[in-house]
């Protein structure tokens, strides 16, 4: 359940790397980030990137909402195949998608990083109910996803600088990682044979 955690940490700090980076300086699921931009962009009049904020956070917001009764496999199936589609758009733009071009793979971006969050929902939720202060108390595990987040954007950073074809593929890839070890089932753990109490003696 961790590793799948990492790797969709890594994915999306992967796919916001390529947002700031090449799709107008907005991120793909940071709603709070975007939300600052929008509020910066409207003050200092950049209509452009208010437009892309605007557009991030509705699109991701609106995935999350409606993806909250679906099964965290089919979000991330749904995740897989936006991804892709934003592969394939990132190979029409030629690597280098500019001006109106970059809204449709925003949305896409937005659409991928809403379906991550569902699909780990039940995780997040299972172990909020089994211990509510593991946040407080977890120390360094607590950290690794934001260090996975911020490891993808630096990896989106060094590798589109010298291999612009790649794009979004690493994250491609590391969703179908998660899928996949998300679909492995534990080992079941056999129980323990039950101890017969032999009643007190008077």
């Amino acid at each position: 359940m961790r590793r799948t955690h990492w790797l969709l940490a890594l994915a999306a700090g992967y796919v916001d790397g390529i947002c700031l980076l090449y799709l107008g300086g907005v991120f793909g699921s940071v709603a709070a980030g975007n939300l600052v931009v929008l509020g910066v962009a409207g003050v200092q009049r950049l209509p452009d990137t208010a437009l892309r904020a605007a557009l991030s956070v509705a699109v991701y917001g609106g995935t999350v909402l409606l993806a909250r009764r679906v099964a965290p496999s089919r979000c991330l199936l749904g995740a897989l195949l936006a991804l892709c589609t934003l592969c394939g758009g990132w190979m029409v733009a030629q690597h280098d998608p500019r001006g109106l071009t970059q809204l449709p793979l925003l949305a896409l971006a937005a659409i991928a990083a809403g379906l991550q969050h569902a699909a780990g929902r039940d995780a997040r939720t299972a172990a909020a109910t089994l211990d509510p202060h593991a946040g407080a108390d977890a120390g360094l595990p607590a950290l690794l996803p934001l260090a996975c987040v911020a490891a993808g954007a630096l990896g989106a950073g060094l590798l589109l600088e010298r291999v612009p074809w790649a794009g979004p593929l690493p994250a491609v890839l590391l969703v179908a990682t998660a899928l996949v070890v998300g679909s492995r089932r534990p080992p079941t753990v056999p129980a323990p044979p039950a101890r017969h109490r032999e009643p007190a003696r008077l």
